[in-house]
């Protein structure tokens, strides 16, 4: 998220460390709360005073699995943050979340000043490595993984995706935040993930560099429809869905 986007003006510094030679910045305003890596980015953007509610459209995006896969489920989150959507999934009865984190320091972050729930299963380990030696199956796992501003290396192999299917359950969903530089990169990653998840769907954002793919081992239904079969407690968390389902692009899956 841009800086612009943000109520600046009286904001202050909570804590910052340097983490592998970047720097690792927490600030707040009266009502926001966020974090800084490496001096330009914000990250994971926590209401205060309604620390459930998810603000950003990418991070809620990665949630819309919710509008299709009934609980209860087993939810993996491949890289915690300042922990926004353990927040929000917390509040839905039923689900058990485990988060994967390679740095102790954001997990320490995420714990002091972002309400890391208790409840969560939070492992410090490569996400690559967990899902290689976990012996644990997943409903849904959500990829969340960013080194600096760039997705890693992994994301646009087909090894990964092999490694994904192995720990996931036959109806499975695999939510990715992915950032490509070039159309090459997207159709790499589309061809390696459309080997195992043959259904995807993407939600292309005109405001950031993000794409939010939805990919599934079966055929995604049409969202739209199944907005209105929502729980009260679904759509708090999906707020404002119509301008995200807008957004939904199907991809080698037909709309039911």
């Amino acid at each position: 998220m841009n800086r612009e986007a943000l109520p600046m003006e009286g904001s202050f510094v909570v804590e910052q460390k340097m983490i592998d030679g970047v720097l690792l910045v927490v600030k707040e305003t009266d009502q926001l709360r966020w974090f800084e890596y490496g001096g330009f980015s914000i990250q994971s953007v926590m209401n205060k005073h309604l620390s459930t509610k998810i603000l950003t459209p990418v991070s809620r995006s990665l949630l819309l699995f919710l509008l299709f896969k009934k609980t209860p489920l087993s939810i993996l989150n491949l890289g915690l943050g300042g922990a926004a959507l353990e927040r929000a999934l917390v509040t839905i009865p039923n689900l058990t979340l485990t988060a994967v984190e390679a740095s102790q320091s954001i997990i320490d972050m995420a714990t002091s000043y972002f309400n890391l729930p208790k409840q969560v299963k939070v492992f410090c380990q490569k996400a690559e490595q967990y899902i290689d030696q976990t012996t644990e199956v997943y409903d849904v796992v959500i990829c969340d993984l960013f080194i600096g501003e760039k997705s890693p290396d992994f994301l646009f192999s087909s090894n990964f995706y092999e490694q994904i299917a192995n720990i996931t359950t036959e109806q499975a969903v695999l939510m990715i935040n992915i950032q490509a530089d070039t159309n090459q990169e997207l159709f790499n990653a589309l061809s390696a993930i459309k080997k195992q998840f043959p259904h995807i769907a993407l939600v292309e954002f005109t405001d950031y560099s993000n794409i939010v793919l939805i990919c599934s081992l079966q055929k995604i239904p049409d969202l739209s429809i199944l907005v209105k079969d929502t729980t009260e407690l679904t759509q708090s968390i999906l707020f404002d869905i119509d301008k995200l389902l807008d957004k939904v692009i199907y991809i080698n899956s037909e709309a039911s």
